[in-house]
């Protein structure tokens, strides 16, 4: 970590039986033992994390405090586990509260995806992944935490801030010391998925790439080293941020070139701009990035929606 290698922060990756491959949690070892994010729920994963704390003559009973950036198995779901063990607080955002109930929304899913004519097949092909999922998560109530709050593990402190988009309720970390803890709000090596999610409140839908972008112009703006959620740590965190930004311009363009063609459904326009990755899999996350670029273009006044047929046109 170069000039932050004195400070007492430890990542701890993870491997996960997830296409994203490992994830980074960190260990922070000051007056408080803190952990941020957990990894997922399997004895894999509690494992790893044991020897971790063992390798710093430590135990699972010596934590303090977890704090959680996102309620994503990957990132929450053994949080359960070790606070049982230890003792230690948990906290998280409560716009994630449903993530971190585990539940999976899926009547939500299921009427959204009837309402945009999805294949039946498809449609159970995402329900059956959110089901997947459930195997890897513990449900918790963390306590809340809010944009601006302050945390500390003495020698450390951090501000708490709400970067939505991948999630409702993800937060990044922003320590004193220029070390930031983002989950998964800046990757180096892949984009993140601002995944379509809903309002723990009212239960709409959140435009996440709108809010993702958001978040993206913030972390663009800080200064220090980030420590996500995947990857290597990330030093160049404006080039890194206006990359993603960059890439999501061309595929919004992208996308209106399509519709000044011929108005499309959503699921037409996502086999048009990613027939390989629904061949493999990834309709879920092939919907969330479409849905993303027509709600910006929505927006912006220069894509419209044909409510009757559910069909997305050009302006």
């Amino acid at each position: 970590m170069d000039k932050f290698s004195d400070l007492p922060v430890f990542p701890i990756r993870i491997s996960t039986p997830f296409a994203v491959g490992d994830v980074f949690s960190y260990l922070i070892i000051d007056e408080k033992i803190v952990l941020v994010d957990t990894g997922h729920y399997s004895d894999e994963a509690y494992e790893t994390v044991k020897q971790h704390l063992r390798d710093h003559d430590l135990q699972v009973k010596d934590l303090d405090e977890i704090w959680l950036t996102h309620g994503h198995p990957d990132h929450y779901g053994q949080a359960v586990k070790l606070a049982d063990r230890s003792g230690a607080t948990v906290m998280g955002h409560p716009k994630d509260r449903t993530n971190f109930a585990a539940n999976d929304n899926s009547e939500l899913f299921e009427a959204f995806f009837d309402r945009h004519n999805i294949p039946e097949t498809l449609t159970q092909q995402m329900l059956e992944q959110l089901e997947w999922l459930q195997q890897y998560q513990q449900p918790l109530e963390p306590q809340w935490i809010s944009d601006g709050d302050h945390l500390s593990s003495g020698s450390i402190g951090a501000e708490v801030c709400l970067t939505p988009g991948h999630a409702p309720g993800h937060l990044s970390f922003v320590t004193d010391q220029g070390i930031i803890f983002s989950g998964d709000l800046l990757l180096g090596h892949i984009s993140t998925n601002a995944l379509i999610n809903f309002d723990a409140d009212t239960g709409q839908r959140n435009k996440s790439l709108l809010q993702y972008r958001e978040s993206l112009q913030w972390i663009r703006k800080q200064e220090g080293v980030v420590m996500p959620g995947h990857g290597e740590q990330i030093d160049n965190i404006t080039e890194v941020a206006d990359h993603h930004l960059a890439e999501h311009k061309k595929r919004y363009q992208k996308i209106q070139q399509l519709l000044e063609q011929q108005s499309m459904s959503l699921i037409k326009l996502s086999q048009r701009m990613f027939p390989d990755a629904i061949k493999s899999g990834a309709i879920f996350l092939v919907l969330s990035e479409v849905l993303g670029y027509l709600d910006w273009g929505i927006k912006e006044g220069t894509i419209g929606l044909d409510e009757q047929k559910m069909e997305y046109e050009r302006i």
